[in-house]
């Protein structure tokens, strides 16, 4: 599943879009459909993660299958519950 946050508080305008499995395939695939560049996907952090702007964020926001959460704290603490097996 594919999840983000609606803005982020530091970088107004951005968003962080993650895999619920940390699927590298599934954030390519997601990159590619939302026409963000390769260069949104990064690899070197604790969670692999697209950082989106303009019209890819925008389309991603629209999608009708991606979990938006207001902010970047509760779309973290979800992926955690999921990570302990606790389901919201």
């Amino acid at each position: 599943m594919i999840v983000m946050d609606r803005e982020n508080i530091y970088a107004r305008g951005w968003s962080h879009v993650l895999s619920t499995t940390n699927d590298i395939n599934e954030l390519q695939a997601f990159c590619a459909r939302v026409g963000a560049p390769i260069s949104a996907l990064h690899l070197g952090s604790h969670w692999p993660h697209l950082d989106l702007k303009l019209l890819p964020r925008d389309r991603a926001l629209a999608s009708p299958d991606v979990r938006v959460f207001e902010r970047t704290a509760e779309m973290l603490r979800f992926l955690g519950d999921q990570a302990r097996g606790r389901t919201r």
